[in-house]
């Protein structure tokens, strides 16, 4: 657990500046449970901009921004680009309860942290926090609190980094 928070730390003191492989390596070697308790590695992302939201389902922000995370989701489903969603410290029966209140109109990649690991393995300094990856698993930039996800000025910065991607 200590080499990984160490590596993590690593991870999130890279730019894109200063970026290098081994920061990318570590993001593709992280893993969570989903909501039906598979193993999902985000290795499965390698070669796509990746935009990692943590959040609870007990966060008014949180909450307030799901949607719109999902309609960037969805906005660019044909482009090589992820929105997940990492619930911290909270389990599937909580997550669950949380999706049902929308109906089937939530398609993002809803991940598990229960036992909240991401707090100290991402320095979480509150929810919601987010952490934009580009293609080649760099860290471009890190977003603490609640955003309108699906503005033209967040649509505009994601197809500059899925259009480096082509």
């Amino acid at each position: 657990m200590k080499t990984l928070l160490v590596m993590l730390m690593a991870l999130l003191c890279v730019t894109p500046a200063h970026a290098d492989e081994g920061a990318a390596e570590k993001l593709y070697g992280m893993s969570f449970p989903t909501l039906s308790g598979e193993n999902y590695s985000l290795e499965q992302q390698r070669g796509r901009v990746l935009l990692i939201n943590f959040w609870a389902t007990w966060c008014p922000p949180c909450v307030r921004e799901m949607p719109a995370l999902d309609r960037l989701d969805r906005a660019f489903s044909a482009a090589p680009f992820e929105v997940i969603a990492i619930s911290a410290g909270e389990d599937a029966e909580a997550v669950e309860a949380f999706r049902s209140r929308f109906g089937e109109s939530l398609q993002l990649q809803f991940l598990l942290d229960p036992s909240g690991r991401t707090f100290r393995e991402f320095e979480l300094r509150g929810l919601p926090m987010s952490y934009l990856f580009d293609h080649q698993g760099q860290l471009v930039e890190v977003v603490t609190g609640e955003e309108e996800w699906d503005s033209g000025a967040w649509q505009s910065r994601i197809q500059a980094l899925v259009d480096a991607v082509e």
